[in-house]
């Protein structure tokens, strides 16, 4: 079983959790302190879990790893952050501030995370400079916000926050829409294998099946992949 799966039936099962409690303390139970704790538990562990998945899966393709593991560490953090807020008996201050500001920066990764799994080398420039932008504006964004609880600036500091976070929806927006906008052309297939015999299929558009060969293997060779034998052709069933 791949870790995507085991991910996946796990905030599967949380989420399932979480439902059958509140139905049966809404029911039969009396909903009180202890209770309301348990539902926070389980709903933080399911939302922190599905934070985690573009982690997951570009741990499954195989790319970015560090910037997978960094993605996962921040929601694990920040969700070990928040089961100590709900659990605290007096939670100051100080507690819910990092709450905020530990998910501000998981939340930016989860952003930059879930934007390189879906990246392709057949993007266009366009498209790859975007990406490059909207990793700025996220994290800058985080540390804005976290500076914002933390301080309470007033003035035009909500305004520019909220500008930042506009500007930032419409370059994570525009990527896959300007992806799918490019033109048609020449369409290459390829399936590269790793020394470890990890495959990794990739399609390139344009340009000649040399220069496609060339970028498949400059693409690998950028994740830390030594290239052993690569295929030309629609890559075989699973």
């Amino acid at each position: 079983m791949t870790r995507r799966r085991i991910l996946l039936f796990g905030v599967a099962g949380l989420l399932s959790a979480t439902a059958l409690l509140a139905i049966g303390i809404l029911l039969v139970g009396h909903f009180g302190r202890t209770e309301g704790r348990i539902l926070g538990t389980t709903a933080l562990l399911a939302g922190y879990g599905i934070l985690a998945l573009p982690a997951v899966m570009l741990l499954d393709q195989g790319r970015f790893r560090p910037l997978a593991l960094a993605t996962a560490a921040l929601a694990g953090a920040s969700g070990a952050v928040a089961l100590t807020a709900v659990w605290a008996p007096s939670a100051p201050d100080a507690l819910g501030n990092s709450v905020g500001s530990v998910t501000a920066f998981a939340l930016a990764g989860v952003q930059v995370s879930a934007l390189a799994a879906r990246h392709q080398q057949r993007d266009p420039l366009v498209v790859r400079r975007l990406f490059a932008v909207s990793c700025g504006t996220a994290f800058v964004a985080a540390s804005l916000f976290a500076a914002f609880i933390w301080t309470q600036p007033s003035g035009l500091y909500p305004r520019l926050f909220g500008a930042l976070v506009v500007l930032d929806l419409l370059l994570v927006a525009l990527q896959p829409i300007l992806a799918r906008a490019r033109p048609a052309g020449a369409v290459h297939r390829l399936r590269v294998v790793s020394s470890s015999g990890e495959p990794l299929n990739v399609t390139i558009d344009g340009g000649d099946l040399a220069s496609a060969v060339a970028k498949a293997i400059r693409a690998a060779e950028r994740d830390g992949r030594r290239v052993t034998r690569l295929e030309v052709g629609e890559p075989p069933p699973p």
